[in-house]
């Protein structure tokens, strides 16, 4: 399928619909800006900007902590890396300037970052899969690879696997970015405009898929080891039938769990594929692990909690429906959660009630954050990345 129409469609499911909707006729009302008495300020330890941001498109970009320092990019190629105590800046490039961009309008860097083998690894709407060298910013290679890369590439066992929004996972070798093998499968007649980053466990490497299932490949080979339905579609258009796996698989121990859009998450044994348990959520966005217990966001902005073990839900917070809120992260007490209008929540682990909040960019917040200690890193829509410390 023309990935325009895919674009199109995400429009349609996403943005103008608030994330969800499952047929024409549903109205949709996004819930006001949540009037909380904050229990405590957090306190913004540092800030930078890093390029123009990622403004108004799709992006799964997302900032990662390696060693001492914290990595983050911009949609128009420019990857930073600053000191992650301190906030001092160490290297910058722009990928911009690479002769595969020239004729482009942008990079459109998309797809990571992933930090691995000291290097740093992203993926490109131009087709373009980037390895950098960690310490100093040198760029290692680029390989084209044939479609968007609109996911975080995986690394493991040196290879680098990315997977394209037409469904075509892509292993590289991680020194050279020669492309090792490629795999692909058939995509439905209308997806959501987002993809699953892959996993690699036990040899494998497990991907979501457009088709509602969860696919195992070898790393080594690209082989097909297994597959498993997550949803299966229904109803009478193709936007109720769409059932798209777009959030990443979580690996935990000898489990597995995945969700998918207008589905289910399911809980499995990752070596046979027995299901544990399922239970009905619909998500795209990545999901987060706090103790025993699972964190998400569904279609509609409803935050849960749920029991790893069987699947019990243990809280569920519906203040910020449809205000398109990011994957949720667990922060020690707390779990955090951003919003299209720029505002970052905090929310108690126990009860999941807000407890604090505070306004970051107007122009909003697109990722989850990622932790390190006591700090969580943000990375907003204008490209500011900010260092925010746990109370």
């Amino acid at each position: 399928m023309h990935n325009g129409l895919k674009t199109l469609l995400l429009l349609v499911a996403a943005t103008a619909l608030g994330q969800g909707c499952s047929s024409e006729t549903d109205v949709v009302k996004m819930a006001p800006v949540p009037q909380v008495e904050s229990r405590f300020e957090p306190e913004v330890l540092w800030s930078h900007s890093v390029g123009s941001g990622v403004g108004k498109f799709y992006s799964q970009l997302s900032p990662v902590v390696a060693d001492s320092m914290v990595f983050a990019a911009s949609r128009d190629g420019d990857v930073a890396a600053f000191d992650k105590v301190s906030g001092e800046s160490k290297w910058a490039i722009d990928l911009g300037d690479q002769p595969e961009n020239s004729d482009k309008r942008s990079t459109r860097l998309s797809g990571g970052i992933t930090a691995f083998y000291g290097k740093l690894f992203l993926g490109s709407e131009n087709g373009y899969v980037y390895a950098i060298d960690q310490a100093d910013g040198k760029l290692l290679w680029s390989q084209a690879v044939q479609g968007e890369v609109i996911a975080a590439p995986a690394a493991d066992a040196g290879k680098v696997v990315a997977v394209t929004s037409s469904g075509k996972l892509v292993a590289m070798d991680a020194e050279t970015g020669k492309v090792i093998w490629s795999s692909a499968d058939d995509q439905p007649n209308l997806t959501l405009r987002g993809q699953s980053t892959p996993v690699i466990a036990a040899g494998g490497v497990i991907y979501g898929r457009a088709d509602g299932k969860v696919g195992v490949v070898l790393l080594d080979s690209g082989m097909l080891a297994n597959i498993a339905r997550v949803a299966a579609p229904h109803g009478t258009t193709e936007l109720d039938r769409m059932v798209d796996v777009d959030a990443q698989p979580i690996v935990d121990g000898d489990e597995i769990f995945s969700v998918a859009y207008n589905g289910q998450l399911v809980a499995r044994k990752l070596m046979t594929g027995e299901e544990i348990w399922k239970r009905k959520y619909s998500s795209f966005e990545n999901m987060g692990i706090t103790g025993s217990d699972l964190l998400l966001t569904d279609a509609k902005g409803h935050v849960y909690a749920v029991d790893r073990s069987n699947g019990a839900e243990k809280w569920s917070n519906t203040d910020l429906s449809y205000r398109n809120v990011t994957a949720p992260l667990g922060f020690g007490d707390y779990v955090l959660v951003g919003d299209g209008e720029g505002y970052l929540y905090w929310l108690d682990n126990n009860s999941g009630r807000i407890v604090a909040m505070q306004e970051l960019d107007s122009k909003g917040l697109y990722t989850a954050p990622v932790a390190d200690g006591d700090v969580a890193y943000v990375l907003t829509r204008s490209g500011d990345l900010l260092a925010i410390k746990r109370p």
